[in-house]
């Protein structure tokens, strides 16, 4: 098991006194490891940006610690905190870019603020191989009206890695884009996070960036944890009330006709490139209905459920059954009128 990098400790944050008082986070304990994709999601409201800014103390908690790297951070003086949020980059929903700057300014500038003015030479040379890993090598001089919102938040990336730090905090950093320009982004995190071993902390509302992108996932849902653990055990398996409405959006139970001969897969870690009942009508000539479909693919894995409607004839219904039951990473079970 990788060694944990951040480790939040029964956290709470308040806000206000009195009678407008509004706990915004209440006990949360979670650890995040290093070199991982860790997604913290819950609709809106659910306290996930303040969540993230306590992890790096640009919110206070009322009480409890955040550890980051072996230091616990609410004991640090200023100085050595700030040293230590050098080693933790935010990338955010509105870009926050410089206007006035050039795409390859705005990397510089946090190099600048940590004292580097003198060294202009190296920090151009730093900030364009960064444009280069973020796949913008043309857009040095650009500023960012220029830019497209996918390639203003690849600046943003950009920038954020210019201090070599240890974690980079995404909060809600595709939210203002278009899901083509989402899942770039999202394949430039995992590239960021395998070939430069960055732990990436994602921040969301979407369940398709967690199921793209993180290893594991802590459902936040008012200011509490509800679950927490890895991403296929909570996507197949929900526990919790808050993490059925995330992950089920449409409800637990559907209702099909009663007439028809049901199977249920449970997709478990199936190859999600194995196409089932394509296959199943070419080599043995069975057609199956779809009645209803949830599944979701995770690296290169699928997992989920599907109800397939059985072909009336006995023999090619237990065909049916025989050839389903064989696929590794499948369950199949059949079923009566309600399925879960």
């Amino acid at each position: 098991m990788s060694e944990t990098i951040i480790r939040i400790e029964h956290l709470c944050k308040t806000f206000g006194t009195g009678d407008g008082k509004v706990e915004a986070l209440t006990d949360i304990s979670l650890d995040i490891r290093k070199g991982e994709i860790f997604g913290i999601i819950g609709l809106s409201g659910a306290g996930k940006s303040t969540l993230v800014r306590c992890i790096n103390l640009l919110e206070r908690p009322t009480s409890g610690t955040v550890t980051f790297d072996g230091q616990e951070l609410t004991g640090l003086k200023e100085k050595d905190l700030r040293a230590a949020r050098h080693k933790m980059s935010m990338i955010f929903q509105g870009f926050n870019l410089l206007m006035q700057r050039t795409a390859l300014e705005n990397i510089c500038f946090p190099l600048e603020l940590n004292g580097l003015r003198g060294e202009k030479n190296w920090r151009e040379k730093r900030a364009k191989e960064l444009l280069d890993i973020v796949g913008l090598p043309d857009k040095a001089d650009a500023y960012p009206v220029q830019l497209s919102g996918g390639q203003k938040q690849r600046i943003a990336i950009a920038r954020a890695l210019a201090d070599n730090p240890q974690v980079l905090l995404c909060d809600e950093a595709t939210s203002a884009l278009d899901p083509t320009t989402t899942q770039s982004i999202l394949d430039l995190l995992k590239k960021i996070n395998r070939e430069m071993g960055v732990t990436v902390v994602v921040i969301t509302h979407e369940m398709r960036v967690v199921e793209q992108i993180c290893d594991r996932v802590a459902i936040l849902d008012h200011g509490v944890i509800q679950e927490q653990g890895d991403v296929s055990e909570i996507f197949t398996d929900p526990k919790t009330e808050a993490g059925k409405r995330l992950v089920m959006p449409g409800g637990e139970k559907i209702h099909v006709l009663p007439a028809n001969r049901l199977v249920r897969l449970a997709f478990n870690g199936a190859t999600s490139g194995e196409p089932i009942i394509a296959t199943l009508a070419a080599q043995q000539g069975i057609c199956l209905n779809i009645i209803s479909a949830d599944t979701r693919t995770i690296g290169d894995k699928s997992f989920g459920t599907m109800v397939l409607g059985l072909p009336q004839d006995e023999t090619e219904a237990a065909r049916a059954l025989i050839y389903l039951r064989e696929i590794p990473g499948v369950t199949a079970e059949e079923v009566t009128d309600l399925v879960q």
